[in-house]
């Protein structure tokens, strides 16, 4: 089954008193990239969680918040330096006084003094919150990878069709090149009629000139190589393991082949049809970028 590169999930938990809520998002990347935001104070698990989520991704830019009660700060009280305070105010006052400024020294004025006021900070025990972090987590990511996969669906439905579409045309490619060599036929041997009398005109030359358009003509092995790698597209769609990297080789492939019986199949409506097969193939390449 396949899945999609984005995704959206979260998942909270209430522990011990404390609430945690884990979110996830993500977005195309050609690898696993992964960003962790946790508290300050429990900096020390990013690695952990790191470790968790990529069990579960494959590709893709992921962003992960983890969020607690607490909030960033986990402040339980507030610290106040009094003896600094009286030192600021005191040199306010003297500023004033050498300064001539009307008016007194306000309590604003002295609680702007950095580092006056200060949050109490409570030491708090990565291990212990780890628990709380994991069952949101693993919330989270059922949620995350439900997502992927019901867009995975949608993709999967787009590019079979297109796969198909492909091999239809690839089909009518096949059923029209064995009649380019009886219209070269034809055309050789009008445009002979008109330029030579029959006396002048060479059978064995005719006949090699039609052999030579035929061999540099033939897209046989061409289109029996692009079927085996449509065919081998639609059995990766149906992998157990998100098969992005393989797709993208196998586009590149097929997009080689219908190059080839392009250049090589010397008719409007060979051209054509291989336009059309392009097309198709393009809107592939945008879908398979999709794909985890």
């Amino acid at each position: 089954m396949i899945c999609s590169m984005t995704g959206y999930g979260a998942g909270e938990s209430d522990l011990a008193g404390v609430r945690t809520v884990v979110e996830l998002r993500s977005v195309n990347g050609r690898f696993c990239d992964i960003a962790v935001r946790l508290p300050k104070s429990l900096g020390s698990l990013e690695g952990r969680v790191r470790a968790y989520v990529q069990e579960h991704v494959i590709r893709g830019n992921v962003s992960v918040s983890v969020r607690c009660d607490d909030g960033e700060t986990g402040a339980q009280g507030i610290r106040i330096d009094v003896e600094a305070g009286r030192k600021f105010c005191d040199a306010l006052r003297k500023l004033k006084d050498q300064l001539g400024v009307a008016g007194d020294v306000s309590l604003e004025m002295v609680a702007a003094y950095p580092g006056l006021i200060t949050p109490e900070i409570e030491e708090v025990d990565p291990a212990e919150r780890w628990t709380g972090i994991e069952a949101a987590l693993a919330k989270a990511l059922a949620a995350f990878k439900d997502m992927k996969r019901s867009e995975g669906k949608t993709l999967e439905t787009d590019l079979r069709n297109r796969i198909e579409a492909i091999m239809a045309i690839l089909r009518s490619i096949e059923c029209r090149a064995p009649d380019r060599v009886s219209d070269f036929r034809e055309r050789l041997s009008s445009r002979l009629a008109g330029l030579l009398d029959d006396s002048q005109i060479d059978p064995q030359r005719v006949a090699m000139e039609i052999t030579l358009f035929a061999e540099r003509s033939d897209v046989t092995e061409e289109c029996v190589r692009l079927s085996a790698h449509c065919d081998a597209f639609l059995e990766a769609l149906a992998a157990d393991r998100s098969p992005g990297r393989r797709l993208n080789f196998l586009i590149q492939e097929m997009n080689r082949e219908i190059n080839t019986i392009g250049s090589k199949g010397n008719d409007t409506e060979i051209s054509h049809s291989v336009i059309e097969a392009k097309e198709e193939l393009e809107k592939v390449r945008e879908q398979v970028q999709n794909i985890e």
